[in-house]
């Protein structure tokens, strides 16, 4: 066992092996690997344990993946009208534009008749679509926020910080900083654990999801979410490589092609 397993030991047959014949070599380092650790047996106690566990570990990284799809989601809105303004019924009932989307009449989102010109019209009393024809009215955007539907999700980002209509690219930029850091982490994740090993590459990474998957929640500003959900995003892929190499090297040759083959 000792003298397979000692780095001297694959040094001087790496040094044996011509350029042309590495991966001949690393295929036999592989069987010498399992040859030696066959004394393990191939599903015992450890080798389920092992496996479980770690399959367990990666279930949280799938629904950080998808969670954006929630939490980011965009619900049916359109402008606010002030209660406080002293506007007819009549009038409040017209003050937003009527839109065709997808040949459905909806709503506009994100533009309303001027508010100053509906209160102007209805101190005069005339009624909208006798006396005026509101579509010749001026329009203007949102600049009294937003209403929401509320059937679906109480609360997304989206509804939190009002990143709609001009601010809608927002949302894709959320998305993007999320993944930026799976590509960032994707480099990272080898480089930690070849200098400080899988299990310490594993549990730190996963502290790292756990930690800002937490305080994602308590984002006082979109910009500062941003950053978590870029730090979350690479503890994700950290974690999830470490646990599939990890596996990868512990588990018996026939477990390990099961393990791989799910993807774990």
């Amino acid at each position: 066992l000792a003298s397979h397993l000692h780095p001297r030991g694959r040094l001087k047959r790496a040094q044996r092996c011509a350029p042309a014949a590495q991966f001949i070599c690393a295929k036999d380092n592989m069987r010498d690997y399992d040859d030696a650790v066959a004394f393990l047996g191939e599903w015992g106690p450890f080798q389920r344990m092992i496996f479980f566990l770690l399959s367990l570990s990666t279930i949280p990284n799938g629904f950080t993946g998808v969670a954006i799809v929630f939490v980011g989601d965009t619900p049916d809105h359109k402008c606010v009208i002030p209660v406080g303004v002293n506007i007819s019924g009549e009038w409040r009932n017209v003050s937003i534009p009527w839109e065709n989307v997808d040949g459905e009449r909806k709503y506009s989102q994100c533009r309303r008749y001027k508010l100053d010109e509906i209160k102007r019209l209805s101190d005069r009393q005339l009624i909208p679509g006798v006396d005026v024809n509101i579509t010749d009215l001026e329009q203007e955007k949102c600049v009294d926020g937003w209403e929401y539907r509320r059937d679906t999700y109480k609360s997304t980002i989206v509804t939190e910080w009002d990143m709609v209509c001009d601010d809608s690219w927002k949302g894709p930029l959320t998305s993007s900083a999320y993944f930026g850091g799976v590509l960032f982490g994707s480099f990272l994740s080898g480089q930690l654990s070849d200098r400080f090993g899988r299990k310490k590459a594993f549990f730190s990474t996963m502290a790292i999801q756990t930690l800002f998957n937490f305080i994602e929640v308590f984002s006082p500003s979109w910009e500062l979410f941003c950053v978590f959900h870029f730090f979350n995003g690479m503890g994700q892929i950290s974690n999830y490589v470490s646990a599939y190499v990890l596996g990868s090297e512990i588990l018996s040759k026939s477990i390990r092609i099961i393990y791989s083959t799910l993807g774990v």
